[in-house]
């Protein structure tokens, strides 16, 4: 089981980080990971963990910052975002 919540996270923080296409977005993997690992240690949920669970845990923190800024990155050099409405009428009005 927690592997499927391993695999989810690595998977759901850059694609957030995609569809938002904002810096912030960095700071998601950056705090959920150490929460997601001290919840384990301390047995909130699932399992707990096992030996050298603080190396896992800096593991997949640096791996989900990198993976969400790389992806931030991407997805705010592919295409810019679409002006929204309110900013098309108050161009227009101008």
């Amino acid at each position: 089981m927690p592997e499927a919540v391993v695999y989810g996270l690595l998977i759901v923080f850059p694609v957030i980080g995609a569809l938002w296409r904002r810096w912030l977005a960095v700071a998601l993997p950056a705090v959920a990971w150490p929460i997601f690992y001290v919840g384990l240690n301390r047995g909130w949920w699932l399992y707990g963990t096992g030996d050298g669970w603080e190396y896992a845990a800096r593991f997949f923190t640096v791996a989900g910052i990198t993976s969400t800024a790389v992806t931030v990155a991407i997805a705010r050099n592919l295409k810019p975002p679409q002006p929204t409405r309110r900013f098309r009428l108050a161009k227009r009005s101008s």
